[in-house]
């Protein structure tokens, strides 16, 4: 059988170590993944050259060939959507996914965006970013989240929220798992092979860490601080207690991707 073929627009700012995570996740031998950047974000910027040489600029015309999609997430959450610099690229990838039908992921923004695009649900600004790892509790059966306990551990790492009220009042989406402060964890669609998810099961063991240094290397982030219930307190060393949710719960979503090709085919 060929390849189940898996496109990644990659819109993290270390993209690298992104795509390097998603390689991770989602490694199998019968898998193959092909990582963009946004062609707008960077048409007038020259890039380095280990992302030009391992990335493509985002190509509406090649999509078609995949079996499946990711968009990642992004660190534009507090603009509004039409302040984004991509923002007309990044509907009009949404509408070919939608015109193919085919298994779509969103993470973060990624979700935020494409929950708002196709189903007009306001994002709000939270009062203080949401850092750290959080027990997550299954609201609703999903095939997604199966072999994966209840208050099952993920870390979060975002500034806003979509409205839980638009979400609940939509008769084509569910939301499948919140965490145990009250934030989106996964969402689903009723209609469409569409999921949404908030939490970033993609990290490593050092993801939290590793966006906490950038933080406040960055000297940008003036109140940054580091992420909650996600250092050892025998020896402060990051813990990694999402692991096994987060080979499950990509496991999960692969076959998906690969059962919705071979009903297809």
């Amino acid at each position: 059988m060929e390849h189940t073929r898996i496109g990644i627009l990659n819109l993290m700012k270390n993209k690298i170590e992104t795509n390097h995570n998603f390689e991770h996740v989602l490694r199998n031998d019968e898998v193959e993944l092909t990582f963009y950047y946004s062609a707008t974000r960077y048409n007038d910027r020259v890039l380095d050259p280990e992302i030009t040489s391992t990335m493509k600029p985002l190509d509406l015309t090649a999509i078609k060939q995949f079996d499946g999609f990711i968009i990642t997430g992004s660190p534009v959450e507090q603009l509004a959507f039409e302040q984004v610099t991509y923002n007309q690229e990044i509907n009009e990838l949404l509408d070919k996914l939608d015109e193919l039908n085919i298994p779509q992921l969103y993470v973060c923004w990624g979700a935020m965006a494409a929950l708002n695009h196709f189903y007009q649900i306001r994002k709000n600004i939270l009062p203080h970013k949401t850092f750290g790892v959080y027990q997550n509790n299954i609201i609703g059966e999903s095939y997604f989240l199966r072999d994966i306990e209840n208050e099952f551990p993920a870390p979060h790492a975002r500034y806003a929220e979509m409205n839980h009220q638009d979400i609940d009042m939509s008769n084509e989406l569910e939301t499948k798992a919140i965490s145990e402060n009250g934030l989106l964890t996964l969402v689903e669609s009723t209609t469409k092979p569409q999921l949404f998810i908030f939490s970033h099961l993609e990290y490593p063991q050092s993801g939290l860490d590793d966006e906490y240094q950038r933080e406040v290397n960055s000297g940008k982030v003036p109140e940054a601080f580091p992420a909650n219930n996600y250092y050892s307190p025998i020896d402060n060393h990051p813990m990694f207690t999402w692991q096994e949710t987060q080979t499950q719960f990509f496991n999960n979503w692969l076959n998906c991707v690969t059962e919705t090709k071979l009903i297809k085919s």
